[in-house]
């Protein structure tokens, strides 16, 4: 991903903010406003500035705009309007809309041991990842669990919505439990080493033990637990 000029920064954020004007809706006078106006965000940048420097940091990039995008993740930096009338910069990262599914072989949890690139290191998780292209979540769902574990999907029972949370996190996910009768290979060339079939009490343990801790798999397991499916 190339790092823009101010300029480029600032005409690809106005050209999606015609592409995906459902990412900049204000919410009311108590929400955090997006400024569109070049002149507000002249204003909100040197505001930013101020506040670094009063704090002693860096104000070396001050750019607001879209400062990187690539097919899979977007890298905003909106100049923003707080409750309290004080203006600012305030990053976000949107990423594409994304599923999660947990598969159940004869009832038993099936997990992913996968390298996760931004922790390098190892964790167990259930399957999940991106809508691609014109995909509904339950296809994506399907071709997910077909990728990463070489299973068919039986049945699929939604489980509902899904966010990570985080001030500068715009992702969600739609939550699915998948009966499979069995497992495949892993998807070696996404970083999955191993498939993992377990008891509901073995996943419970390893989330007491902290050796579960990937968000996704926490809250899925949780909303199916509750829901009486596993």
């Amino acid at each position: 991903m190339d790092c823009p000029s101010q300029t480029h920064a600032l005409a690809a954020y106005f050209a999606l903010m015609r592409e995906l004007p459902h990412l900049f809706e204000n919410r009311g006078p108590d929400s955090i406003e997006i400024l569109s106006d070049p002149a507000d965000i002249a204003a909100a940048q040197e505001a930013a500035a101020q506040a670094r420097r009063a704090r002693g940091l860096d104000t070396g990039d001050l750019r607001a705009g879209v400062l990187a995008r690539d097919p899979y993740m977007i890298v905003l930096r909106d100049a923003v309007r707080f409750p309290d009338g004080s203006l600012g910069l305030y990053n976000r990262i949107v990423e594409a809309r994304s599923i999660a599914v947990l598969p159940l072989l004869d009832g038993r949890p099936v997990l992913l041991r996968i390298f996760r690139h931004g922790l390098r290191d190892w964790s167990l998780e259930f399957p999940r990842g991106g809508c691609e292209g014109g995909e509904t979540s339950e296809q994506a769902a399907r071709r997910e669990v077909r990728e990463e574990i070489g299973a068919q999907i039986d049945e699929l029972v939604p489980l509902g919505r899904f966010t990570p949370g985080g001030s500068s996190l715009t992702i969600g996910a739609d939550f699915f439990a998948a009966r499979i009768g069995a497992t495949g290979a892993p998807d070696r060339a996404d970083g999955i080493a191993a498939i993992e079939v377990m008891s509901v009490a073995d996943v419970e343990t390893l989330i007491r033990d902290s050796a579960i801790i990937d968000g996704f798999t926490l809250s899925i397991f949780l909303r199916a637990r509750l829901l009486g499916i596993v």
